[in-house]
């Protein structure tokens, strides 16, 4: 028996693409800007972003920075899948009125 994958608006297959073992990052998120860390493991293709209030959040290198007015907004309890580029192994995230939690959810 075959399975079949979900479409995209053009008909195209899904490809499925698994979670990480142990692979969540949880950061608080205040006024300023706060990134992971520990780089995101190599073997990671894609991220969920998720939080748990209104944030902002820019994906880069080790020296990456959110502005709270000009970053991509993330909408609280909504999913955000990005591919990681090259060199792009970190995520700030900086809240946009009251602190919240941000989740990085690797994907491979």
């Amino acid at each position: 028996m075959s399975t079949l994958l979900p479409v995209d608006d053009n008909g195209h297959p899904i490809g499925i693409v698994g979670y990480v073992p142990q692979g969540t990052l949880r950061l608080a998120v205040g006024a300023s800007s706060v990134r992971n860390s520990v780089p995101i493991a190599d073997d990671v293709t894609i991220v969920s972003l998720i939080a748990t209030g209104p944030c902002r959040f820019e994906v880069g290198g080790p020296g990456v920075v959110a502005d709270a007015t000009t970053s991509p907004f993330l909408y609280p309890g909504q999913y955000v899948d990005l591919p990681l580029r090259r060199n792009e192994r970190h995520v700030a995230f900086v809240a946009e009125d009251a602190p919240c939690f941000a989740y990085i959810i690797g994907r491979a």
